[in-house]
């Protein structure tokens, strides 16, 4: 019978990590154009598989559903509940849950023309080097590099009532609504845990790790002026690796 506690986790970066920083016996669980995309270690899947038959383990994800569903998640692991965009997509067996998607939508309607308004504004922004709507929610922007990404949303910051959010080469827009705080609000109600856990390692994740009753990041300045409880991570060990051997032993 699996423990009444809720461990959310950001994907990239977090759990998931990049081609770029693969070891020769980390597992490739997610491909894109026929191309190795996303890595697991074989430490993280072990410990997940555990975690994942003892609580509820939730993914919340700034990815689209098209993108999260990409990510093929050995047997054990796989998560009966993943939260995509940012918040905004509730997928239960890989299923939009339809009352969670319409509250969302009702709540980010209103925000339309605004988003709009500024995805046609980055056409003439030369640092937005592509630039969509995801899944009707938010808006992305992909620059080559992180300083073109600042620059880019400084046209914007304190001139929308969009939260602008940079993390890396990337800007998004987001509505009040959809951001993975609002998320674990929304999952609470649905699990109601004992216990939360959370981790995550950039400024759009910092909204689900103070909903949390446990932080676990890779840098405490992410958490500066938070008294939430939080772990940070040694340098030494992979990040995923070490969330999960946390996870584990607030279990024992």
């Amino acid at each position: 019978m699996k423990q009444n506690i809720l461990f959310a986790s950001d994907l990239d970066n977090t759990l998931l990590f990049s081609y770029k920083y693969k070891k020769e016996t980390d597992q490739c669980v997610e491909y894109l154009n026929g191309q190795e995309q996303g890595f697991f270690t074989q430490k993280s899947i072990a410990l997940l598989g555990k975690i994942n038959q003892s609580i509820s383990f939730v993914p919340v994800t700034s990815r689209s559903i098209e993108q999260y569903k990409r990510i093929q998640f050995p047997k054990e692991c796989t998560p009966n509940y993943a939260v995509t965009t940012n918040g905004a997509i509730l997928l239960v067996n890989g299923e939009i849950d339809s009352t969670w998607y319409q509250t969302s939508i009702q709540s980010v309607k209103p925000w339309y023309p605004e988003l709009h308004k500024i995805h046609d504004m980055l056409s003439s922004i030369p640092e937005a080097l592509r630039y969509r709507i995801i899944d009707e929610m938010y808006l992305f922007a992909a620059c080559e590099c992180a300083e073109d990404a600042q620059r880019t949303a400084s046209h914007f910051i304190g001139k929308t009532k969009l939260e602008v959010a940079v993390s890396g080469r990337k800007v998004y827009f987001f509505p009040p609504s959809i951001n993975k705080g609002h998320a674990i609000e929304r999952l609470k109600t649905r699990f109601k845990p004992t216990y939360t856990i959370a981790a995550g390692d950039t400024i759009i994740d910092v909204p689900m790790l103070l909903q949390s009753d446990l932080a676990i990041i890779p840098d405490a300045n992410l958490l500066s002026n938070s008294m939430v409880p939080h772990l940070v991570a040694p340098n030494h060990i992979p990040f995923s690796d070490f969330i999960l051997t946390q996870v584990l032993h607030k279990l024992s």
